[in-house]
């Protein structure tokens, strides 16, 4: 029987935790332009907005071999106060892979330090694998940091 797993990454924000969310909360579709190399396209394909329920197909390439995957996300939960926002895997190859597979995006407000703002963005991977042999979605949380860090340089050069 397999059992619910997490894995997380936390990232240091230059930006304000409000415009690292805007992002996910209004533009995630721009993903395709900041970073081309792996977003071919994303695509709202249940419900008008980026909203709870609805659900985005993502053409992306990751991992190994840069392979072209398709993926239906959908978004199980968000939170505009708390800055958050759960997408969970309904569809696609990933599925053959884990059971369940969610992923949280937080941006937080760390408030002022003496080391710098101290805002940071987590990231929680919740995974049940489908079988023993599947290893942890290491690789999605690489590409989750990746796309965090490539959204807080846009928003701390523009």
């Amino acid at each position: 029987m397999s059992k619910s797993d997490s894995i997380w990454a936390k990232v240091d924000l230059k930006s304000s935790p409000e415009k690292f969310y805007g992002f996910f909360r209004n533009h995630l579709g721009d993903l395709v332009n900041l970073i081309p190399e792996n977003y071919k396209s994303i695509q709202l394909v249940e419900g008008q907005h980026f909203s709870g329920g609805n659900v985005v197909l993502f053409k992306f390439r990751f991992g190994v071999g840069h392979q072209l995957r398709t993926e239906k996300w959908a978004i199980r939960a968000l939170d505009d106060v708390k800055k958050y926002i759960i997408y969970e895997a309904v569809e696609g190859d990933v599925l053959k892979e884990f059971k369940v597979l969610r992923a949280k995006v937080e941006a937080v407000n760390g408030g002022s330090s003496k080391v710098g703002r101290g805002n940071f963005t987590k990231w929680t991977v919740e995974f049940e694998k489908a079988n023993q042999n599947v290893g942890s979605p290491q690789n999605y949380l690489e590409l989750f940091v990746k796309i965090s860090k490539g959204v807080d340089a846009y928003f701390s050069n523009n």
